[in-house]
């Protein structure tokens, strides 16, 4: 088997503007693999960091020159030699090297970098397609088998409010979920069809959050198709962001008490488009209404939660059984390791609790989450809108791996 010949790094531009890693690996039989890391919003004490270069003069201090100097100069030569099958071996000496809880030193984007690099390199060796590689994987960490029974289905987000929005709406994101019953190559095509439709039709001509669920309503309904049976919709409301002052401030109601802005979401949102999948209800601190939600849902409602755990293990083990969720968004980039994000969704599965493999806010054109997704039989992959070169590469790997699975 070939062995680790270099390991370089530089510095690229992602999706929102900003540098981020680009890496290549490159085996002692001229064999080489590429990824590049998602950026991502920290905005919590708890989620682990990017390290950057914080240069103020240079790319407003999101520069990432530290983290290049760190793979070519410190950590790829100590790699040379290295068999990238000893995955837990490489990956357990990169938590070790940066020793601080939250990835502080090194950088979960500096230890991704490397550790994607070396899974690649792997499937490389092994001449596998790195979905299948990955799914060897998981077992040889956590010594149990996941089959690969069903393809992962797309959650299309079709418009964005929130801090980062098209629309001056305050949820997140309004997304929709083509029907499992369809193959991913239709959902995609339907994904794609609805995303232009609403903009053609509805121009963002939006005032209230409840408007957009409307207008996907009737955009579903003119292509002959019916919600809840064919395509279902999926909000991120991203609600910590507009929780102040212990009351929730949204453009349908106002300044409205947890109490009154719990009614809303149950009765104007939920019972009256039967929501597939729900990210972030509620504010992070407001677990009373987490815990309700959680009671009266149905069981194939996705109550998933994202801002709260940050995709920290240690903050998802303090929430496990207080019944406030029953799904986890699951994001690669702020975990760090492979090997890290395969015991987290081992986790999950201990505890009988859903994932959702999504992408970020800042991306690059690399597909790692798609194989990702399919490795590890996630029902759910959220990788934002149906089009743009960073989302399409991980939408238009799914149709690559569909096909070779299918034939």
């Amino acid at each position: 088997m070939a062995r680790i010949k270099k390991i370089i790094a530089r510095e690229i531009i992602n999706s929102r503007g900003y540098p981020t890693i680009q890496g290549k690996i490159i085996l002692d039989d001229d064999k080489t693999a590429e990824t590049s890391f998602s950026s991502f919003e920290r905005l919590y004490d708890y989620q682990n960091f990017e390290l950057k270069d914080d240069e103020p003069e240079r790319f407003s201090g999101q520069g990432v020159r530290t983290a290049v100097y760190y793979i070519n100069h410190l950590i790829g030569p100590k790699l040379k030699g290295v068999d990238p099958s000893k995955q837990v071996e490489i990956d357990n000496w990169l938590i070790k090297a940066d020793s601080t809880k939250n990835r502080s030193r090194l950088g979960v984007n500096t230890l991704m970098t490397i550790s994607i690099l070396v899974a690649k390199a792997a499937a490389l060796n092994e001449n596998l397609p790195l979905y299948a590689y990955l799914n060897q994987l998981y077992q040889k960490i956590t010594k149990k088998k996941i089959e690969i029974e069903f393809f992962p289905s797309p959650i299309f987000s079709l418009l964005r409010g929130g801090r980062h929005g098209q629309v001056d709406l305050n949820f997140r994101k309004f997304q929709i979920i083509p029907s499992s019953s369809y193959s991913y190559s239709t959902a995609y095509e339907l994904g794609v069809d609805l995303y232009h439709q609403i903009r053609h039709v509805y121009k963002f001509q939006f005032f209230h959050n409840t408007d957009v669920l409307r207008a996907f309503k009737n955009s579903i309904e003119k292509k002959h198709l019916i919600l809840g049976r064919d395509v279902f919709l999926s909000i991120d409301f991203g609600a910590n962001d507009f929780f102040k002052e212990s009351r929730y401030q949204i453009k349908d109601k106002d300044s409205i008490t947890p109490d009154d802005y719990y009614k809303f979401l149950k009765e104007e949102i939920i019972d009256r488009y039967s929501i597939l999948v729900l990210i972030d209800s509620f504010a992070n601190n407001d677990d009373k209404n987490w815990n309700k939600l959680y009671q009266v849902l149905n069981k194939e409602t996705y109550l998933a939660v994202d801002d709260k755990i940050g995709s920290v293990k240690s903050i998802l083990e303090k929430h496990i059984n207080k019944n406030l969720f029953n799904s986890v968004i699951i994001r690669p980039n702020q975990i760090g390791t492979v090997t890290e994000t395969m015991l987290m969704i081992n986790f999950l599965r201990e505890n009988n609790v859903t994932y959702i493999i999504s992408s970020d806010l800042n991306e690059t054109n690399e597909s790692y989450l798609a194989d990702l997704g399919v490795a590890l039989n996630a029902e759910l992959v959220s990788f934002g809108p149906p089009v743009h070169g960073e989302n399409v590469a991980k939408y238009n790997r799914l149709l690559e791996i569909e096909n070779e699975i299918t034939g």
